[in-house]
């Protein structure tokens, strides 16, 4: 039978500070789906402590009344003595302790003795289906009806927004991708159409296709739209570093009247979008880096280097981007690829991230 009294809280959740966002979360859903009928403790909610109630005591009288201990943790709470503090007294007086893992902690990180109880992971659906029959069991009711696919996929949000606000690196959700070429490089042998490909099956739904880009369509676009990330498949002059829309091909001469863009225009209107990294798919373009490096971090090739590659390089870094690594973490990643000739010029890092119901695209 369970222990508690209208006094004294069934449910213990032991967390850190940084963690009250996650315990508050799970006291609501608890609350919401046990239809009020649990007594909950959390340290640091202002409903559970009464203002002026001296902390320690109302924490001892919780453990020793409480029918359940749930620990939040993650690998940074579980080096605070807090925590450790409330699980072992947990311990000692038989209550029954469900570890709960999130923001990448994995249950075979446990040390002992956590590792021989039944622990779950926060944005799993099984696992929060195991907790919910726990709670259950200690009020002897039924698991309620609950769709834990969803509930999970909430955790996943909130573990996502934690993630966002305790880091030093900018995140910037559904980012918008101009993938463009020249009309020259726009032609089938020259393979666009694998570029765009690999683009928008890491970025579906946020790219914007040009295929035949010159200095005043690129000109109206980074002034009246914003774009995080540009990946270009044009020609850099090798003496200058400006962008030229006319030809392709091995380097000739830029004759009057070609359009020409140059490489301090376009870092200007970098900064006009807002754009943060810049893939230029094409031969010796690190030059135009020169000027870019002022407010955009870029990839480029300072050699020749076949279509074919430079897509394969794209699909592997755009891959890392969306699992999560900022644009620094990915560029070192790929440097160890030797064999790829395409240079990383760093700025200030950025990480993207995709959101379910993205709209981006022209």
């Amino acid at each position: 039978m369970p222990r508690r009294t209208q006094t004294q809280p069934g449910i213990f959740i032991s967390h850190t500070a940084a963690e009250a966002e996650v315990a508050e979360w799970l006291k609501s859903a608890l609350n919401r789906d046990f239809l009020g009928g649990l007594s909950i403790y959390v340290s640091s909610d202002r409903e559970t402590i009464a203002a002026g109630q001296r902390w320690l005591d109302s924490l001892v009288q919780a453990l020793k009344g409480a029918d359940l201990e749930v620990l939040v943790l993650s690998r940074e709470s579980m080096k605070r003595p807090w925590v450790n503090f409330e699980a072992g007294a947990g311990w000692i007086q038989g209550i029954p302790i469900v570890p709960v893992c999130h923001s990448g902690l994995d249950m075979n990180e446990l040390p002992v003795p956590l590792n021989m109880l039944q622990s779950i992971v926060l944005t799993s659906p099984e696992g929060l289906a195991k907790l919910y029959d726990a709670v259950a069991g200690i009020l002897g009711l039924n698991t309620p009806a609950v769709d834990f696919a969803n509930l999970a996929a909430q955790a996943r949000e909130l573990e996502a927004r934690q993630e966002q606000a305790n880091s030093p690196i900018k995140m910037i959700e559904n980012p918008r991708v101009l993938c463009a070429a020249s009309a020259p490089y726009a032609q089938p042998r020259y393979g666009f159409d694998a570029d765009v490909a690999v683009v928008e099956k890491h970025f579906p739904n946020c790219v914007t296709v040009d295929r035949a880009l010159d200095s005043s369509t690129l000109l109206d676009r980074l002034t009246s739209e914003r774009y995080d990330i540009l990946h270009l498949v044009l020609r850099v002059d090798q003496v200058t570093g400006s962008l030229l829309f006319d030809s392709c091909g091995p380097q000739v001469d830029v004759a009057p009247g070609d359009d020409v863009m140059t490489s301090e225009a376009f870092a200007s209107l970098l900064t006009e979008s807002g754009t943060r990294l810049v893939v230029l798919a094409t031969c010796k373009s690190l030059l135009l880096a020169v000027d870019v490096a002022r407010v955009a971090n870029m990839a480029a090739s300072d050699e020749d280097i076949f279509a074919a590659e430079a897509v394969d390089w794209a699909d592997h870094f755009y891959g890392l981007l969306v699992k999560g690594k900022s644009v620094h973490k990915a560029f070192d990643l790929m440097r160890s690829q030797d064999k790829l000739a395409i240079r990383a010029v760093y700025q200030e890092d950025v990480k993207f991230a995709l959101r379910q119901g993205v709209t981006g695209r022209d």
